[in-house]
């Protein structure tokens, strides 16, 4: 195949077909054996490979650049492309998989299409790709392959993403564009996986137009900052609101220049969302949270039936700061008959210090049947304006918080809604607030019942 690849194509495959040398080979089979798994790994270094970065930068293209060449060389392989919905699977990756087979006539010409199933199989190898998507649930638990591909991972939660990779025999690859942190991040921890950054400046083939677009956001001139990593450094200290590069003149006067785009389009870095509600919250561990011994616990509870029960341990430490511990996070069903013994199951030192539950007004039956279970339990403070007035009161203090992934998912995209001029409404989006609304009912409770001075 006599591809029209991009430096991102290259490091893509470079890194997918990276080979253990014998050495490495056998320290990993040593390590396979005292972990208890039966067989021999794979000669390659990673069963994994994330391709993240700005926009255009090609991470897609390159990836099912790839999986063609994998479907031309190999014999009888499945490869199942996952997208949030079958919809957008479709109608974005299938559409790019067919103009790279456009310009690949000699490979197009053995290609069986079968369109009500969105798949596609090269005759003379007999290797299959699927397009899918993981809103049928059906299709993603009954679904093995040998290969899997995640477009846009930031879509898929951590629980879909394991039921399919572990009906993946054999590597795994990913793409996304770091508008947030997430659970995937705590993978660059695994040996046998691998992230690639790109931007649209690897990519040869990004359209003129879409380059001057793309550069119209940055803020600050030109060649004053330097990246390392994932920061941004200027005179050799990381960016802050005291250090600041000179900004970009011409960009500034156009009221083009825009850090978040910058950052996350162009340069394909994370950055906070500018109608993100939350900001600056302290991340520590259990150990300090625990250390925290001079302190009442109290208990903040969101009830969920469908979507998470979250119930949180909070501490004040009587100086402007509080601490949190996320404790509880699954739903669960007939909440009100079993709430009582779902909650000492899970966590019995909650009724053995007799502490303060504090949860959703709206919810009053399950407040009762704690009550009526021996907790001491009481509704949140409610009314028109609360939500806003909690969120502005907990803005005012110190959190220092044991983020788990749940509750670093929710942190991160927690926002206020947008008209379509890109103006924040003052409205917090409804979606994924279970952990966070558990800890604005006891904190704002606390506000008034500790008489804390805002």
């Amino acid at each position: 195949m006599n591809l029209q690849a991009t430096e991102t194509f290259d490091r893509t495959w470079i890194e997918y077909h990276d080979q253990l040398s014998d050495e490495e080979w056998s320290k990993r089979c040593e390590d396979y054996q005292k972990n208890g798994i039966i067989g021999l790994p794979s000669t390659f270094r990673y069963n994994q490979v994330v391709s993240m970065g700005g926009s255009r930068s090609s991470k897609t293209y390159s990836i099912l650049q790839l999986l063609l060449t994998e479907m031309v060389t190999r014999n009888d392989i499945k490869i199942t492309v996952w997208r949030a919905t079958k919809t957008e699977c479709r109608a974005n990756v299938m559409d790019n998989f067919l103009t790279i087979l456009r310009s690949h006539p000699e490979i197009n010409n053995f290609m069986v299409e079968n369109k009500q199933k969105a798949t596609f199989t090269y005759s003379l190898t007999g290797s299959k790709i699927i397009f899918e998507g993981s809103d049928d649930v059906g299709k993603v638990l009954g679904s093995t392959q040998h290969i899997s591909f995640f477009n846009e991972i930031t879509e898929f939660s951590h629980a879909v993403y394991l039921q399919i990779a572990q009906r993946t025999s054999e590597r795994i690859l990913c793409d996304y564009n770091p508008s947030k942190s997430f659970w995937l991040e705590s993978y660059r921890f695994d040996e046998e996986s691998t992230f690639i950054h790109s931007d649209f400046r690897n990519n040869i083939y990004c359209p003129v137009p879409i380059q001057k677009r793309l550069l119209s956001y940055e803020p600050w001139e030109r060649g004053s900052y330097e990246i390392r990593g994932a920061e941004i450094f200027y005179r050799n200290q990381p960016l802050s609101n005291s250090n600041q590069p000179p900004p970009h003149i011409e960009n500034v006067k156009k009221n083009t220049a825009n850090e978040y785009m910058w950052l996350v389009y162009g340069l394909g870095l994370g950055a906070e969302k500018p109608n993100k509600i939350y900001k600056g919250w302290h991340s520590i561990e259990e150990e300090e949270f625990d250390a925290q011994t001079g302190f009442t616990s109290y208990f903040g509870i969101d009830f969920g039936t469908s979507v998470p029960t979250a119930a949180v341990e909070v501490k004040y430490n009587g100086d402007g700061a509080f601490f949190v511990k996320p404790r509880l996070y699954q739903p669960m069903q007939d909440i009100e008959d079993n709430i009582g013994t779902w909650l000492n199951m899970e966590c019995p030192d909650i009724k053995k210090l007799g502490a303060l539950i504090v949860g959703d007004s709206a919810k009053l039956a399950y407040i009762e049947a704690l009550t009526n279970a021996g907790y001491w339990a009481d509704s949140a403070i409610k009314g028109s304006g609360s939500v806003d007035l909690g969120i502005s009161s907990m803005q005012k203090f110190q959190m220092y918080v044991v983020f788990n992934e749940d509750l670093k998912s929710e942190y991160d995209e927690y926002s206020w809604e947008v008209d379509k001029n890109d103006v924040s409404r003052d409205v917090p989006l409804k979606k994924n607030d279970h952990y966070l609304d558990a800890i604005r009912y006891i904190v704002t409770y606390l506000i008034d019942y500790l008489q804390i001075p805002l």
